[in-house]
């Protein structure tokens, strides 16, 4: 009696210690995965496209104005004018490299129905483009090339009205093209606002005249008869945006090149300020001034009495061009 007992008892030990090591070892076995649930959980761990650093920017302005007169006893002219306007920014931040471009389209154009006159008040097209290296937090190694004329051509004004045969520009007459490389600091603040400078010491600038009639003359610094000019000096760059307040935005580029084989101190100034004042989401006032001083341009300027006799004076000058518009603003 007592050994069938004990053998009883041994049955049960083994039984327990069997169950517990079944347990132990189911608990360890690792389940094997199909290949559609392995590609779903790799999927699943990928990194999202908000981790990827690119942006990208656009605005649209229209801008229309329409004055109608009629037996109008203060005087004056009855007009229509349309001013349109497109930028856009496109940004890359790789960690170690970094890439900026920026497109900027301007036309506008002013008709006088009583006169039937047609006047360009505006015209632009400008493209830039960066790639850098970063050397430090802010600070980038880059190279940048920079493009700007204007589409349709522009004539001399004579009595209120365009001579169209006496041309002062044109496609690529003048364009003007830079290619350098330095350094480019960014620095952007919490309240909106950035601060862009671009300093380098070697720099490619070429002009360019393709209107056969302006390259004869030797408009805008080449030899008569010659179609391009290069320059070889030194190229500084600042952009910067302020946000005001939510409803006012200020903008201001400078552009400064000096030309290190001929005459360095005479200094390219390209300076561009924009102020832009938002009603809502979609009406947006406008204030824009753009100054111009280049060396090799001729301007004709204000005549000056010269022995009794008023005479046109012909030289370089600072160009300056003002608008105040307001209308639709759309982005995109």
């Amino acid at each position: 009696m007592e050994r069938r007992g004990m053998r009883a008892m041994l049955v049960s030990v083994i039984v327990v210690l069997n169950h517990i090591s079944y347990v132990g070892y189911a608990q360890t076995v690792t389940p094997t995965l199909t290949p559609a649930e392995e590609n779903a959980l790799r999927n699943s761990a990928a990194p999202s496209q908000d981790t990827i650093l690119w942006s990208s920017s656009g605005l649209i302005n229209i801008h229309f104005s329409q004055v109608q007169l009629n037996n109008w006893a203060a005087g004056g002219q009855s007009n229509l004018s349309l001013l349109t306007k497109f930028d856009q920014n496109w940004n890359l931040d790789r960690e170690r490299f970094g890439w900026d471009s920026e497109l900027h389209l301007a036309f506008g154009l002013l008709h006088r129905p009583e006169d039937r006159v047609f006047l360009k008040t505006d015209d632009r097209v400008e493209w830039s483009t960066k790639f850098g290296y970063r050397t430090t937090t802010s600070g980038f190694m880059t190279i940048m090339a920079h493009f700007r004329s204007q589409l349709a051509p522009g004539y001399i004004i004579e009595n209120g009205a365009p001579n169209r045969d006496l041309l002062n520009s044109n496609w690529l007459a003048p364009g003007y093209g830079v290619v350098a490389a330095g350094m480019d600091y960014k620095h952007e603040s919490d309240s909106a606002s950035t601060v862009n400078v671009f300093l380098a010491p070697i720099t490619f600038k070429s002009t360019w005249v393709l209107d056969d009639l302006l390259s004869q003359a030797g408009a805008f610094g080449v030899m008569p008869g010659e179609k391009s000019r290069y320059e070889i000096g030194g190229y500084l760059k600042l952009n910067a945006n302020w946000k005001i307040s939510n409803q006012i935005n200020y903008g201001v580029r400078l552009d400064f090149f000096s030309n290190f084989i001929n005459n360095p101190q005479n200094i390219d100034i390209y300076s561009d300020h924009v102020i832009a004042l938002k009603a809502n989401s979609w009406l947006t006032t406008t204030i824009s001034a753009t100054f111009i001083y280049d060396d090799d341009i001729t301007l004709t300027k204000n005549p000056e009495e010269v022995d009794g006799a008023l005479v046109p004076q012909l030289g370089p000058g600072l160009q300056f061009k003002q608008v105040l518009s307001v209308g639709l603003s759309m982005n995109i």
